[in-house]
């Protein structure tokens, strides 16, 4: 449990050291250095130019080219950490459903889990040191490759838990739990807090207005449809 009375400079660096060492191990499908491969894509996806072609076309789909396999993840796999990073309005229930034919859905829904905490960690760097650090080595050991009982259809385009009490943003990566666990002590600590998120009296540096006016123009920002 992490303690939320710390000063935000000495809360933020322990959490974001344990969210990369986390990326640096062994996942729920992907190992240690396949899933640092997805976060070098994503770094790479700032300024990749077939991403700055398609974000900048009408459709994705109307620029040829597609992003090739690195050392440890295949190509179909780059194309999500790349689309998902570059593009995340435009994505398609038929695109998402042949990246999952391709990859497996736990594959998947941890490519994009992993997307989804690089760019938390890699924009807070920027915004407060003003770069990013190298990434680690990857860490050796086998994934978890555990599938949840507790998944099931409820409407997304991938398994999620069954349990709906608990907030859509925690249940999304629910089918990969190692990685879900690690994006829910970021939402933790930059956001929601733990239990904390059910009080309407944030006693924080920022009203809990002002934190949902900010999460909510970001979310508009990012397009994100829930």
């Amino acid at each position: 449990m992490n303690d939320y009375s710390q000063p935000a400079p000495e809360l933020f660096a322990g959490i974001h050291r344990q969210a990369t060492a986390a990326l640096a191990g062994p996942g729920d499908w992907l190992t240690g250095a396949q899933r640092l491969d997805a976060w070098r894509e994503y770094r790479d996806s700032r300024t990749n130019l077939l991403d700055r072609a398609r974000l900048e076309a009408l459709s994705p789909a109307a620029v040829d080219g597609a992003h090739g396999p690195t050392e440890h993840l295949p190509a179909a796999a780059v194309e999500v950490v790349h689309r998902v990073a570059s593009d995340p309005g435009r994505l398609t229930r038929a695109w998402a459903d042949a990246s999952i034919a391709e990859l497996g859905e736990e594959t998947y829904t941890e490519l994009v889990g992993v997307t989804a905490i690089a760019s938390v960690l890699d924009h807070f760097d920027e915004a407060i040191h003003g770069s990013v650090p190298d990434l680690p080595e990857p860490v050796l050991g086998d994934p978890a490759r555990v599938r949840p009982d507790d998944v099931g259809i409820v409407g997304a385009w991938v398994a999620q838990t069954i349990d709906k009490t608990r907030a859509n943003v925690s249940r999304t990566l629910s089918l990969v739990p190692e990685t879900n666990s690690t994006w829910r002590i970021l939402v933790d600590s930059h956001y929601s807090r733990g239990a904390e998120f059910f009080s309407v009296d944030w006693t924080r540096a920022l009203s809990r207005p002002q934190v949902e006016l900010v999460a909510a123009r970001i979310t508009a920002l990012n397009e994100c449809f829930y």
